[in-house]
């Protein structure tokens, strides 16, 4: 029977609203057992996931910070509860659950002592929700790319996706009141559609600036005018696609925090190497625009390794799509300035 470990210390991560809870369990787990444990939790509505790493593993709960001591006692105990039903429902498979315990077995006893011990004590940063407030500058700085490039480059109104990307803004943050710590059906389809708008639109003013300059515009007979153009375009497509893999990896940012896949669409080397990484660390915003800038000057992978097909195809199309306008641009600039 799994249960928690009373000889070894929990971890606390505070964040503003909530505190997660990592509660150590007794021995190795199955993988048939941790996906029993992420089905139940959802379905009894308890705010609780299984993680496991090696020889260890934790049940992972999730409890606001305004909770009195009841609410937070019956919490952590229908989090409890729950391993004694993902037992049951995992021994309705007992050959394979026996086979993936002793694989776990052999390795960690190989590993040694490169297992990493759990932290105990508080852990301030990274384990909390993430804000929305890094996406939402971020967007308003797109949102400016098409007020400011020239208005033949959109097909309408140049204000008028900036309008809807604001409506929708408003509406995803109106979900979720700007922290990302819960599962909301509306707000996923609100973040898929503002992809939608943002890649199309990129794609749109991308597709404009390149028959430009092949086959001449307005703005390629200044350096000045196309150098600016260029990097406008430049700028929006690194934005739209940070958006992509932000909203498009492990099924989210609301499930990267309640539900962490156990092999990551997109591998961070602190998910490759966690022992250069906090405990608890999971990507968020910033880490890929980061990933969308260096995809971008690179064309290729640099620290991110893409290990989804969806991943493998998003930046393959990013690396040409800024290969294609770095060097047209580049390479017109230096013709007109001779």
């Amino acid at each position: 029977m799994t249960d928690i470990d009373p000889q070894a210390d929990i971890e606390l991560h505070p964040a503003d609203e909530h505190v997660t809870v990592r509660v150590p369990l007794a021995g190795a787990v199955s993988g048939e057992w941790l996906r029993c444990y992420q089905k139940l939790a959802p379905a009894t509505k308890v705010p609780a996931q299984a993680q496991a790493r090696h020889d260890r593993a934790w049940i992972v709960v999730s409890v606001p910070a305004s909770s009195d001591q009841g609410k937070v006692t019956a919490t952590m105990d229908a989090a409890r509860a729950l391993i004694a039903q993902a037992d049951a429902a995992a021994e309705r498979s007992p050959a394979t659950a026996k086979a993936e315990a002793s694989v776990r077995d052999w390795w960690a006893s190989r590993r040694g002592n490169a297992a990493l011990r759990p932290v105990s004590g508080i852990v301030a940063a990274g384990a909390g929700a993430e804000k929305r407030w890094p996406m939402a500058v971020t967007l308003v700085l797109a949102m400016a790319v098409p007020l400011v490039l020239p208005a033949r480059f959109s097909l309408g109104p140049s204000w008028a996706v900036p309008a809807v990307e604001v409506l929708l803004l408003v509406a995803i943050i109106a979900t979720d009141r700007g922290h990302i710590d819960h599962w909301s059906a509306a707000g996923r389809a609100l973040s898929l559609v503002l992809v939608a708008v943002l890649v199309a639109d990129a794609a749109g003013v991308t597709a404009r600036l390149i028959g430009d300059l092949i086959e001449g515009g307005p703005e390629t007979n200044s350096a000045a005018d196309l150098l600016k153009t260029g990097f406008l375009v430049w700028l929006y497509t690194i934005i739209a696609f940070a958006f992509v893999y932000w909203v498009l990896d492990g099924g989210g940012p609301e499930s990267r925090f309640l539900a962490p896949l156990e092999f990551p669409d997109l591998a961070f080397p602190a998910q490759l190497n966690p022992r250069v990484a906090r405990p608890g660390w999971r990507p968020e915003f910033f880490d890929y625009l980061y990933l969308g800038f260096t995809d971008a000057t690179a064309f290729s992978p640099t620290d991110v390794m893409p290990l989804a097909r969806w991943g493998k195809l998003a930046m393959t199309v990013q690396a040409v799509c800024s290969l294609m306008i770095l060097g047209l641009v580049i390479a017109r600039a230096a013709n007109i300035l001779k």
